[in-house]
């Protein structure tokens, strides 16, 4: 059922052009009652299977039927020379290959062959099939340029997905390597430690210093190869500052307009909160807070508002780990956002918005 969904959806398109096609033999339909009933039924009939033939793909058992119909049709009289344009449109969605230009070749050759016997050849004969030998083509043309955006947005979702699981692969290798470095070291100078803790104990202290040391630095290599990895969900970061500030005795509301929104922009808006949520803890001394998410002219906003004296003394984030206000700008730097920040007399706004695509 997807693949059929999918196949209409691409190739349905030239199921609009039946009635511009069918609408001139409708206006030629015979003068006697029951020729124009038969007629009319003949119309539907070439309509109908044309649907068929588009929906279900089913080219060997409705392709000659359209064609029998089509012939048939096109020896009704004046006017309904244009029901070979139904092939030309129909073809480019259920065939391809030489099969497909034998059936464009074949409407054309059709439509001159049928217009010289019934109508002969006129002025506009080469504007008539012409226009079937370019509905054809352009029809064949627009069809393939919707299968090509198809299979570039299948190619963009399988390149990030390798993007992402090779990212996270190297991610762990370096993590891995990390840590098996620095334990390593570790474990050897506490070694060293338990040798001379009785008999060299200045030598002990010495190693014990350097397992302290080289703690510190792996710690921190560490915290800064996680910070890499994370990825937060924006509506647990909402709940989870909501229950946060509630606790710390400061009212909270959220309001949360778009329903959903896409990974990306959401883990950046969900570094916002957590840092807004931080700051009006630390630094705020409010009594209310309240976040706002809404949509705007092609963007996500998110405003954390509180009532207090303002944002955080160092806003640079000077000595901490990928934090404060400056780290967060970059962030949102990296997905095309932006940082206003506007404290003032009566409380301070942190706004951030990033494009919704």
């Amino acid at each position: 059922m997807s693949g059929l969904r999918c196949h209409l959806q691409r190739h349905g398109v030239v199921l609009v052009w039946l009635p511009v096609l069918l609408l001139f033999p409708l206006l030629n339909l015979s003068g006697e009652v029951l020729g124009a009933i038969g007629q009319a039924v003949l119309v539907l009939a070439v309509a109908a299977v044309a649907v068929a033939l588009v929906v279900s793909g089913r080219v060997l058992v409705l392709l000659p039927v359209l064609v029998a119909l089509i012939l048939v049709a096109a020896m009704q009289g004046e006017g309904w020379q244009t029901v070979w344009g139904v092939l030309a449109i129909v073809s480019p969605a259920v065939l391809r290959g030489w099969r497909l230009l034998v059936a464009i070749v074949a409407a054309t050759v059709g439509v001159a062959v049928s217009i010289a016997v019934i109508e002969g050849v006129g002025d506009a004969y080469l504007l008539s099939v012409g226009g079937i030998l370019l509905s054809g083509i352009t029809t064949t043309s627009f069809l393939r340029l919707i299968d090509a955006v198809e299979q570039l947005r299948r190619t963009r979702e399988e390149l990030a997905r390798a993007a992402v699981a090779e990212e996270r692969a190297r991610m762990s290798r370096d993590l891995h390597d990390l840590l098996g470095h620095t334990l390593s070291v570790m474990v050897v100078k506490a070694e060293a430690v338990r040798r001379l803790a009785a008999r060299d104990p200045e030598a002990a202290a010495a190693h014990a210093a350097d397992i302290e040391e080289v703690g510190r630095a792996a710690l921190a290599d560490v915290r800064g190869a996680v910070d890499q990895m994370k990825t937060l969900s924006l509506a647990e970061e909402l709940d989870g500052a909501r229950r946060a500030l509630d606790a710390a005795g400061i009212r909270t509301s959220v309001t949360a307009v778009p329903p959903e929104v896409p990974d990306i922009a959401g883990q950046a808006l969900a570094w916002v909160v957590r840092e807004g949520a931080t700051n009006v803890l630390r630094h705020s001394g409010a009594a209310s807070c309240r976040f706002e998410l809404t949509e705007d002219g092609g963007e996500f906003r998110l405003a954390v508002v509180d009532d207090g004296v303002g944002g955080p003394a160092n806003p640079t984030g000077a000595g901490e780990r990928s934090g404060g206000l400056e780290g967060l700008r970059q962030r949102l730097l990296a997905v095309d956002g932006r940082l206003d920040v506007r404290p003032g007399v009566d409380g301070f706004r942190l706004e951030a918005r990033v494009p919704a695509s």
